[in-house]
C-alpha cells in the first residue's frame, strides 16, 4: 500500500484558515516525520470486528509509511453524532473522524471541521470520485470531507415472486412500468400478493427516504436557490400522489410496518418490490438464505418512459478535526484512508458501494447483485443542510399522514413546506 501516500508528500501550503501565515510552506519529509514519532487520532463509526482488525492492520502500514502512529476510536452510530457534537464542544475531536449522511452539515456549521479545499487543489486522486457524492461533504462553499461508501438505493424485486406473472427479464424503467407490475402482482388482478410494493414503513425516516428518491425522479428538490423548502411544487406534488397512490390502490399496506429486525415484507415474501440497497439482499442472507439469490436491483427509475433514471445515496465521510494540531498529518491520515485500496475495504467492511469510479470493478462487487453497481452513478444526495435530522423525521411524519389518506397530498406538503421554514429559519 505504499503508493497510497503518492502525491502526499509534496510541499503543502497551509492556509491560514490552519492558523498558521498564508504561503508558508512545509516540506513533508517522510523520514524526518518518522524520526519524530507523531501522532493522530481517528474515529470510526459502526465496525464490526473483522472491520476493526482490518482497520488495525491498515494504520500499522500508514505508520510504516508515514511515521504516524494512530490512536483508534470507535463509536456506534446510534451515539455517534452526540458523541461527535460533544466532542466539538469540549476540543476533544479526533483529527480524522468518520461521520454519516445527515451528520455533515450539521457538525460543519458549528465548526467541527477544518476545510480541505487547498488539500484538493490539484490532488490527482479528485477526479476519481462520484461528483455527487464528493459535492455532499461540502457546506457553505467549502469542502469539509471526502466520501469513503455510499448507501445508493434503487428499485428492487423478488425475481421468483415477478416470474409468476410472467416477468422474468426486463424490469420496469419509469414509472408506469412500475405500477403496472404491482397491478399484476396484486391479488384483485390474480396475483400473488395483497400488498406488492413496499415503500418502507418503519420506526425510523424509511418512509422519507422513498419519497425522496420519488421526489428526485420526478425533477424536484426540497429547496429552491433561496434555501426555501419547495417540496409543495409540481414536481413534489407528482411524487407524493405516486407514492400515495399505490396505497390508494390497493398496491400497498400502510399497516405493514418494518421493525428494524427480522427479514424485511420483501425477504419475507409479503411483497416483492421496494426501493432499497444492498442492505436487502444482506437481510436475506441473515434471515432467509434460501431466497437470497431472487433479491435482485433493477436500475433507478425515471418518472416518465425514457427519462433520465434518478436515485439518492446516504453518503458517509472522513473529515479533519478542527481542532487537530497536526492538519498536515491529518490530510496525509484522510487521504490515506480515502485512496482506492482503503476505499474498497470501506465499502466491503462497512456494506456498501464505493464513492470512487475507480472501484466500479472492484472485486468484492462480484458477488453484489449487478444493478446496484450500476444505480450508483445516478445516484445523488440529500440536501445539504444543518437542520437535516430534524427535517427527515418532519417530512416521515408527513408521509404517514399522506399514506393513510388523512389529507390530501397538496395539503400534506403545504404544511410541510411552512414547517420546514420555520426549521431552517431558527
Amino acid at each position: 500500500m505504499a503508493d497510497k501516500l503518492q502525491g502526499i508528500r509534496r510541499r503543502a501550503v497551509l492556509k491560514s484558515s490552519f492558523g498558521i501565515a498564508a504561503g508558508l510552506t512545509v516540506a513533508l519529509k517522510a523520514p524526518a516525520i518518522r524520526a519524530q514519532d507523531k501522532s493522530l487520532s481517528l474515529m470510526i463509526l459502526g465496525p464490526d470486528q473483522k472491520a476493526v482488525a482490518w482497520m488495525k492492520s491498515a494504520l500499522d502500514e500508514f505508520k510504516s509509511e508515514s511515521g504516524y502512529a494512530v490512536e483508534l476510536r470507535q463509536s456506534d452510530w446510534g451515539s455517534a453524532f452526540q458523541k461527535l457534537l460533544t466532542a466539538t464542544a469540549s476540543g476533544t475531536l479526533a483529527d480524522v473522524c468518520m461521520m454519516g449522511q445527515v451528520m455533515t452539515p450539521a457538525l460543519a456549521s458549528k465548526g467541527a471541521f477544518l476545510p480541505i479545499d487547498s488539500y484538493l487543489q490539484g490532488w490527482a486522486e479528485i477526479d476519481q470520485f462520484y461528483v455527487p457524492m464528493l459535492k455532499d461533504g461540502a457546506f457553505g462553499g467549502k469542502s469539509y470531507a471526502l466520501p469513503v461508501y455510499a448507501d445508493v438505493r434503487t428499485a428492487i424485486y423478488r425475481s421468483d415472486i415477478l416470474e409468476k406473472v410472467g416477468v422474468s427479464a426486463a424490469l420496469p424503467t419509469n414509472w408506469d412500468d412500475f405500477k403496472a407490475l404491482a397491478g399484476k402482482l396484486s391479488k384483485k388482478n390474480g396475483g400473488p400478493l395483497d400488498a406488492p410494493f413496499f415503500a418502507n414503513q418503519d420506526k425510523s425516516v424509511g418512509l422519507m427516504q422513498t419519497y425522496s428518491q420519488m421526489l428526485v425522479q420526478a425533477g424536484g428538490s426540497y429547496f429552491d436557490a433561496k434555501g426555501k423548502s419547495i417540496l409543495s411544487s409540481e414536481s413534489g406534488l407528482a411524487a407524493l400522489q405516486y407514492l400515495v397512490s399505490f396505497f390508494a390502490e390497493g398496491l400497498a399496506n400502510p399497516n405493514i410496518v418494518y421493525q428494524g429486525t427480522g427479514p424485511t415484507p420483501l425477504v419475507q415474501g409479503l411483497a416483492a418490490m421496494t426501493y432499497n440497497s444492498v442492505v436487502e439482499p444482506r437481510n436475506a442472507h441473515a434471515n432467509n438464505p434460501g431466497v437470497e439469490k431472487f433479491v435482485v436491483a433493477g436500475l433507478p427509475l425515471s418518472a416518465k418512459p425514457g427519462g433520465t433514471p434518478a436515485t439518492l445515496a446516504w453518503i458517509n465521510k472522513l473529515g479533519i478535526g478542527a481542532n487537530t494540531k497536526d492538519p498536515d498529518g491529518a490530510w496525509q491520515l484522510l487521504s490515506f484512508l480515502t485512496s482506492k485500496d482503503s476505499s474498497e475495504k470501506f465499502a466491503e467492511l462497512w456494506g456498501g458501494l464505493p464513492a470512487r469510479k475507480d472501484l466500479k470493478d472492484a472485486s468484492f462487487l462480484a458477488s453484489i447483485n449487478k444493478g446496484f453497481v450500476d444505480a450508483t452513478q445516478y445516484a445523488g444526495a440529500l440536501p445539504i443542510t444543518p437542520n437535516l435530522l430534524q427535517i427527515q423525521k418532519e417530512v416521515n411524519i408527513a408521509m404517514q399522514s399522506a399514506i393513510r389518506q388523512v389529507q390530501s397530498p397538496a395539503d400534506v406538503l403545504a404544511a410541510l413546506d411552512r414547517k420546514i421554514d420555520e426549521i431552517t429559519r431558527a
